[in-house]
C-alpha cells in the first residue's frame, strides 16, 4: 500500500474516502446526520458507518467518542476500523483526513498515520485466497501536520516489519535466517553488523546461547547491529530476546503452550523494527541492536536440569529448567552490552508467563531502578497505546534465586512472583559501573494475541516498537 500526505485532494477520485466523525454528529450536515442516524451510528468511538458519496464512491465515517475525550488511542482506533472497512468494501483507492487535529494537534496526526498502517497489517504470505490489497491510500490534512505524520508513518511502519518477522514459522525463521535479516538491514540503512557463529560464540565466551542452543540442528547466533552518527549525544544498548522456537527443551512444554512459540522471539524482532525506525529517522543518538538467537529444542546434546554454567563476569547458574532458557541467552547479551558502557541498556523479552498472570495479555511489565526512565517510559507507553506497567525489583525476593550448589538458580524456588525473580535474574549480569541506566521490558502477553484487539490483528503486534523508538528519538544531551 502506497502512502501519500497531501494538503490538497481537490479533484482527487478515489473509491473511498475516511472521515472521522465525534459522538453528537454536531459538526456533520443535518442530511447526513439524519442518515447515519438511521445506520444507528452516532459517532461513538470504535463505530462506523458507510455511505454512497458523490466525490467518493463511498464516504466511510469513523466515531471519535466525545470531542472532550478524544485521545490518540481514539484516532488509532478509528483510523483501523476505517481503513479495514475500506478494505472490505474492496476500494483500491482511498482518501483519508487527518483524524482529531482539531483538538490534538501533532498528535492527532501521528495517531492517524499509526491506526491507518497498523489496522492494515495483517498476516496472509501462505493463504492461497488473499484479501484484496489498497493500493493507494493518499492522507489530507495542513502541511503543519506532515512531519507528525510523517513520524507515525516511520513507527508504524517499523512496527509491522517486526510483526511480519514474530509471525513468521520456526522452520523459515531460525537464527541464521534472523541473522540475515540483521544484515540486510544493516546494508539497507548504513549500520555495522556482527554476527557471532559457534567459534565467535566460544571465543567471546557466550556459554549461555552456546548452552540452550546445542539441543538444535539450527545452530545459535549471536547479532550486533550499530547505529554511530558523528555526533551522538548519548548511547543506547538494546537487547532483545531471540528464540525463534521454544519446545522447552528437556522440559518440554505442555502441547497448549508450544503452539504459538514462534513468538518466543519477538523480544529480537522488536529491537530489529526499532533499528528500522533508527535508520529512517537518523537521531544523534548511538544506537547498538543486540541479539542473542537460539532454538530451544530436546535432543541427545540439549542442556540438561541440574547443570551448572559459569558466565564471562563469573556469576555461576544452576538449571532448573530448560523451559527458562530466555534469561540464560539474555544473560551473555548484557554483559555485552555492559562492556559498551551506554547510558541506557533496555532488554524486550517474551520472559515470563508470570507477567501474564500479573498483568494480563495486553500490558508489558516495565522494570527499573532509575525513577526517571519508568516515568519517561510510561508516558511515552500511554501516548503510544503499548501498554505498561511498573513492577518492583523486589530485593526480599532475590532468596528464591539463590542457588544450592552454584551462585544462582534460573527459576526461583516457588511459583510466586516469577516475573520479578527473573528480572532479578537479569540484573546479576548488568554492570552497574558500566550501565548508567539500565531497564527491562518483559513483553510475554502483549507481544502475540490469539485474537484480533483494538487496530492490531490476531498474531504479533510489534509491542514495544513505537514506545522504545519514540524514546531514543526524545533522548536529548
Amino acid at each position: 500500500m502506497k502512502v501519500e500526505f497531501k494538503s490538497e485532494i481537490k479533484g482527487k477520485k478515489a473509491d473511498a474516502l475516511i472521515t472521522g466523525v465525534y459522538e453528537g454528529l454536531k459538526e456533520v450536515e443535518k442530511e447526513e446526520r439524519e442518515r447515519l442516524k438511521a445506520l444507528s451510528f452516532g459517532g461513538k468511538r470504535g463505530e462506523v458507518a458507510v455511505l454512497p458519496g458523490e466525490a467518493f464512491k463511498r464516504v466511510i465515517y469513523v466515531g471519535l467518542g466525545k470531542k472532550s475525550e478524544v485521545d490518540s488511542e481514539a484516532v488509532r482506533l478509528a483510523a483501523a476500523k476505517g481503513i479495514r472497512k475500506a478494505g472490505e468494501l474492496k476500494a483500491k483507492k482511498v482518501v483519508c483526513e487527518l483524524l482529531g487535529v482539531d483538538k490534538l494537534k501533532e498528535k492527532g496526526a501521528k495517531a492517524t498515520a499509526e491506526g491507518l498502517i497498523i489496522g492494515s497489517y495483517r498476516f496472509d504470505k501462505y493463504k492461497k485466497d488473499k484479501k484484496e490489497e489498497i493500493e493507494r491510500l493518499t492522507v489530507a490534512g495542513q502541511k503543519e501536520f506532515k512531519e507528525a505524520f510523517e513520524l507515525g508513518r516511520v513507527l508504524a511502519e517499523a512496527t509491522n516489519f517486526a510483526r511480519e518477522l514474530v509471525n513468521e514459522p520456526g522452520n523459515v525463521i531460525t537464527p541464521e535466517k534472523l541473522a540475515e535479516v540483521a544484515k540486510e538491514l544493516a546494508q539497507e540503512y548504513g549500520f555495522e553488523c556482527k554476527v557471532f557463529d559457534e567459534k565467535k560464540l566460544e571465543k567471546n565466551q557466550m556459554v549461555g546461547i552456546l548452552t540452550v542452543g546445542k539441543g538444535s540442528k539450527n545452530p545459535p547466533r549471536f547479532i550486533h547491529l550499530t547505529y554511530k552518527p558523528k555526533k551522538a549525544k548519548k548511547r543506547v544498548v538494546l537487547v532483545g530476546k531471540g528464540v525463534t522456537f521454544d519446545s522447552g527443551g528437556l522440559n518440554i512444554k505442555p502441547e497448549q503452550f508450544m503452539k504459538t512459540m514462534k513468538s518466543d522471539k519477538a523480544g529480537a524482532c522488536a529491537v530489529l523494527g526499532i533499528m528500522k525506525a533508527v535508520g529512517e529517522l537518523r537521531p544523534d543518538v548511538e544506537v547498538h541492536g543486540l541479539i542473542p538467537t537460539v532454538e530451544n529444542m530436546p535432543d541427545g546434546k540439549a542442556y540438561r536440569p541440574d547443570d551448572i554454567i559459569v558466565y564471562k563476569n563469573g556469576v555461576s547458574v544452576e538449571v532448573h529448567s530448560t523451559d527458562a532458557e530466555g534469561r540464560l541467552i539474555l544473560a551473555d547479551a548484557l554483559i555485552y552490552g555492559s562492556e559498551l558502557e551506554p547510558d541506557l541498556m533496555i532488554d524486550m523479552a517474551t520472559l515470563t508467563g508470570a507477567c501474564v498472570v500479573a498483568l494480563g495479555h495486553y500490558t508489558s511489565g516495565l522494570f527499573t531502578e532509575d525513577d526517571g526512565l519508568a516515568k519517561e517510559l510510561c508516558s511515552i507507553s500511554r501516548e503510544s497505546g503499548e501498554k505498561l506497567w511498573r513492577m518492583p525489583l523486589d530485593e526480599d525476593l532475590e532468596e528464591e534465586i539463590k542457588g544450592a550448589y552454584a551462585d544462582i538458580q534460573n527459576v526461583g524456588k516457588s511459583r510466586y512472583g516469577g516475573a520479578i525473580t527473573a528480572a532479578l535474574f537479569l540484573k546479576k549480569f548488568v554492570d552497574g559501573e558500566k550501565v548508567k541506566s539500565w531497564a527491562h521490558l518483559d513483553i510475554a502477553g502483549p507481544a502475540f494475541l490469539d485474537r484480533e484487539w483494538k487496530y492490531y490483528s490476531q498474531g504479533a503486534t510489534g509491542q514495544p516498537v513505537r514506545t522504545v523508538a519514540q524514546l531514543i528519538t526524545e533522548i536529548k544531551k
